[in-house]
């Protein structure tokens, strides 16, 4: 994949941070400790969404989709200790 060169300002102790990364060789350059931290970012970010999405669906059911997906756990739990066994 084509790299864009860009220009960041970041804080001096961060980027000590990034410099004892390179010097201990966890990173290959500083660009790559950056990038590599940005994408653990947009992971974390993908993460806390589909966490809150997960939460806003459970908080808009019913009472009675409530009571049918405790009834679907219980029934799947059974049904996974039984392959479990076997």
């Amino acid at each position: 994949m084509a790299k864009l060169k860009v220009t960041l300002s970041l804080d001096r102790g961060l980027i000590g941070v990034v410099d004892e990364a390179v010097k201990r060789e966890v990173a290959e350059s500083r660009s790559a400790a950056v990038e590599e931290a940005l994408r653990l970012w947009r992971l974390e970010q993908q993460r806390l969404h589909l966490e809150h999405e997960t939460e806003a669906y459970y908080r808009a059911m019913s009472r009675r989709e409530w009571q049918e997906d405790r009834a679907w756990s219980r029934m799947s739990s059974r049904q996974a200790k039984r392959l479990w066994k076997e």
